[in-house]
C-alpha cells in the first residue's frame, strides 16, 4: 500500500515538475512548475522482477562503494543504490514510487538524480552533470565530472549573494529558448571543506564522512521557474593561471558528450547529438582554467560573472 506522510502544502517544484506529494520533502522549491510529478511512498516491496538490467555502475562514497542498477521494461523502470533502495519509475505516467529505506536524506537526493531525470527525458528535455548559479536573472552552468570543484564553485557563488539553481545535475529544455529548470535547493559539501558551521544561508540537513548535507534556506532558493541558459563553462584546472577562452561548437561537442545522461540505442545517442548541437550552437561555451585553490575563489567568481553576462 501507499502511504501518506504529512499534508499537502503549497506547491513544490524541482527540475520543472511540480510535485505531487504528501511527503515531506527538504529539498524542494515553492512554486515554478508546470508538469506534474507525482512522488509516493510504498510499503510494498519494490523489485525488478522480469526487468532488464541496463546498467550497473559503482558510486565513490568515503564510507565504501555504493552499488547502483538501472532496469527497464516496457518504458518503465527500476532503479536501486545500495544507500537508498528502490524506485520504481513510470516516466510516462509522470510518476515515481519509492520503496522504505531508513536514510531518508540519501533517498530524497538518490530521487533527484536517475529517477527524476528519466522523467526529465520523456518530457522531451535533457540532463547535463553539471552545477548552476543564477547571475542577472540567467544561468551559468558549471559544468565537469566529480572532483573538479563544482559544488566548491557553486557555494562560492552562493555566499556571493547569487542564486544556487543546481548542485550536481542540470536539466535543461531548448524547446523556445535555451532554459535551466532549478533542482533540488541542496549542497553536498566535502568535509575538508567544511569549518563546523553551516554556511550563510543554508542549513545542516546531516554530518556523513563523505559529505556535509546542506539545505538551502527559504530566503535564498527561490522558486522553480525556468532560468534563461547565458553561458557554459567547462571547469579545467592548471597550477596557477586563472583565465577563461572560448569554445568553439565542435570542441565543445566531445566534453558535453561525457556528461550528458543517455542510453545506449541509436535513437538515444541520435537525439542527445542534436540536443547538445542546438545547445553549443545558441549558448557561448567558455574554458576556465584555475588552480584549485580556496583563496582564488573570489577571483573566479568575479572574473566569470564580469566575462559570461557581457
Amino acid at each position: 500500500m501507499l502511504e501518506d506522510h504529512g499534508s499537502a502544502g503549497e506547491a513544490q517544484c524541482c527540475f520543472g515538475f511540480q510535485i505531487r506529494s504528501s511527503y515531506p520533502f527538504r529539498f524542494l522549491r515553492n512554486g515554478g512548475g508546470d508538469s506534474p510529478l507525482e512522488v509516493l511512498q510504498t510499503t510494498e516491496q519494490i523489485a525488478a522482477d522480469e526487468a532488464t538490467l541496463l546498467y550497473e555502475w559503482t558510486l565513490p562514497d568515503r564510507e565504501g562503494a555504493v552499488n547502483a542498477r538501472l532496469y527497464g521494461a516496457h518504458g518503465c523502470f527500476h532503479f536501486w543504490t545500495s544507500d537508498a533502495g528502490w524506485y520504481r519509475i513510470d516516466p510516462a505516467a509522470r510518476r515515481i514510487e519509492m520503496g522504505e529505506h531508513d536514510d531518508e536524506i540519501r533517498r530524497e537526493q538518490r530521487l533527484w538524480g536517475i529517477p527524476a531525470v528519466l522523467c526529465v527525458k520523456d518530457r522531451g528535455d535533457f540532463a547535463l552533470h553539471a552545477a548552476a548559479v543564477e547571475v542577472d536573472g540567467s544561468a551559468i552552468l558549471l559544468a565537469a565530472p566529480g572532483r573538479f570543484g563544482k559544488t566548491t564553485l557553486a557555494l562560492a557563488f552562493h555566499s556571493r549573494g547569487y542564486r544556487l539553481l543546481t548542485e550536481d545535475t542540470a536539466c535543461c529544455s531548448l524547446t523556445t529558448e535555451p532554459l535551466l529548470f532549478p533542482g533540488p535547493a541542496c549542497i553536498r559539501l566535502r568535509p575538508d571543506m567544511f569549518t563546523g558551521r553551516a554556511p550563510a544561508g543554508t542549513t545542516v540537513a546531516a554530518v556523513r564522512p563523505d559529505r556535509i548535507h546542506l539545505t538551502i534556506n527559504a530566503d535564498r532558493k527561490g522558486d522553480g521557474r525556468p532560468v534563461p541558459i547565458k553561458a557554459l563553462v567547462f571547469l579545467r584546472e592548471t597550477a596557477d593561471s586563472l583565465y577563461l577562452e572560448p569554445v568553439k561548437k565542435s570542441e565543445a561537442l566531445p566534453d558535453l558528450w561525457t556528461l550528458t545522461f543517455r542510453f545506449q540505442t541509436d535513437a538515444e545517442r541520435r537525439r542527445a547529438f542534436q540536443d547538445l548541437a542546438d545547445l553549443a550552437t545558441v549558448v557561448p561555451v567558455w574554458n576556465l582554467y584555475r588552480p584549485l585553490q580556496v583563496k582564488a575563489l573570489d577571483d573566479v567568481v568575479t572574473q566569470l560573472v564580469e566575462t559570461c553576462t557581457r
